[in-house]
């Protein structure tokens, strides 16, 4: 992702030794930030040297969003000439109390500027945070590389790709997606195309990618007799077709409709394809579900992991379980997973993934499209010891830190995204920029 740059702004009656320092100890603070590109410069304190930093900034920098410290007092008009030249970019205004650096403190000026300004943005309706707090909190530090991280997927999310074969599975109207308002208002463009293409590319294959494809996932996964040669050999062929896909066409993530062509006519469902896919880093995802996976991309972008997608199945007391189908992308596993066909369920044919996954704190997450917009339905929690659903299905327990009261009330789709880890601070940074409200269970 790219990253976020650092602008200096200030007036010249204020600049001081002291605030040179308070340069040099912001740009120390922030060095270990891996999406924030800081260097110390000049502080801008005409509009003409504020409009010329953010210009370098998207230019020479290549950065999506900025960071602007307010070093000192700072005139409405030099921070608002930057704000009107990041042209609608993500930006965080930064002002600072008094702070002690080197052995002196004094005011700059910077704090009362940046709740001068912060009024300016609550006015106009914008979503610009503003952070008013000493460069030596840790919490400031951590509000600036959630900011960096959630700038950096509203930006990946406008020019991410995404490959749909089919469409909604099963007639899901919750699966279904406005194709412009997605591709405005979010950012991803959807590019759709047909199962036969899929089946042709897969039936077209020479052996060896085919073989490798086997091979790898060998070193992944077990699997026993049950399981046919010619039954894997599809199934890998999917694989390899839909990787060929991806890398062709720059393709993100990538989401099959896989009942009923696959499922019932093909006989070849694409979960370990799609599965051993998530291990390359695309994300993955069936039943022609848009929606959800986009959010899957977003915590992808904001969490740098692997992530999963399952029905909310099943509650009891304040505990959900995750399932679907038969997709595990293998190191989401607790332990390592085995491949077998599906048995007694007559809308599916094909082989599936086996296990659950780790029991570790998640976030959870589903974008919901509504009547000309979008909200962002998401949670934490803590996954549990789980058994693998009527024996053999993918699954994950989690004891919800939301009340399951409130998630039932609020339901707009089974489907939910799946990140290890807390990301729900992020979650609700790139709601705010993308304009999206965000509903926290």
């Amino acid at each position: 992702m790219r990253k976020t740059g650092v602008i200096w702004l200030g007036h010249g009656d204020y600049l001081c030794d002291n605030t040179w320092a308070i340069q040099r100890a912001i740009v120390k603070s922030l060095g270990d930030q891996p999406l924030i590109e800081v260097e110390p410069g000049k502080i801008a304190v005409t509009e003409k040297e504020a409009v010329a930093q953010v210009r370098r900034l998207l230019g020479e920098q290549d950065c999506c969003a900025a960071l602007v410290v307010l070093a000192t007092w700072v005139e409405c008009n030099v921070v608002m000439a930057a704000l009107k030249e990041l042209h609608g970019r993500p930006c965080m205004f930064w002002g600072f109390p008094l702070e002690e650096v080197e052995g002196r403190k004094e005011s700059t000026g910077s704090y009362v500027s940046a709740s001068m300004f912060a009024g300016v943005v609550r006015r106009l309706g914008l979503p610009c945070p503003t952070l008013l707090r000493s460069f030596q909190a840790p919490e400031t530090l951590e509000e600036i590389s959630r900011f960096s991280r959630a700038a950096g997927a509203a930006d990946a999310l406008f020019y991410a790709k995404i490959g749909l074969f089919g469409y909604t599975s099963m007639s899901i109207y919750t699966g279904t997606f406005d194709h412009v308002l997605m591709r405005y208002c979010i950012g991803p463009e959807i590019e759709q195309m047909d199962t036969y293409s899929l089946i042709r590319r897969a039936e077209s294959l020479p052996a060896e990618p085919v073989e490798a494809a086997k091979e790898r996932l060998a070193k992944l996964s077990s699997w026993g007799e049950r399981v046919t040669p010619e039954l894997l050999h599809k199934t890998m062929a999917l694989y390899v077709a839909l990787r060929e896909f991806c890398e062709e066409k720059s393709w993100a993530a990538v989401n099959v409709k896989c009942q009923y062509e696959l499922s019932k006519e093909y006989q070849v469902v694409p979960c370990v394809s799609l599965s051993l896919l998530a291990e390359d880093g695309i994300v993955a995802a069936c039943e022609g579900d848009t929606p959800v996976t986009v959010t899957m991309l977003m915590l992808s972008y904001l969490s740098g992991q692997t992530v999963w997608y399952g029905d909310s199945l099943t509650h009891w007391e304040n505990t959900l379980q995750f399932s679907p189908c038969g997709f595990l992308p293998f190191t989401m596993a607790k332990d390592k997973a085995k491949i077998l066909p599906f048995e007694n369920l007559p809308g599916f044919h094909g082989l599936q993934v086996c296990g659950v996954l780790r029991p570790e704190r998640i976030t959870w997450a589903r974008l919901v499209e509504d009547v000309g917009s979008y909200h962002l339905l998401y949670g934490t929690g803590t996954g549990i010891e789980t058994e693998p659903r009527g024996g053999h299905m993918p699954a994950l327990n989690v004891r919800l830190d939301g009340d399951i009261k409130e998630l039932c009330k609020a339901y707009a789709g089974q489907h939910f995204a799946v990140a290890y880890g807390d990301y729900s601070g992020e979650l609700a940074m790139l709601a705010s920029l993308l304009g999206v409200e965000a509903q926290r269970i």
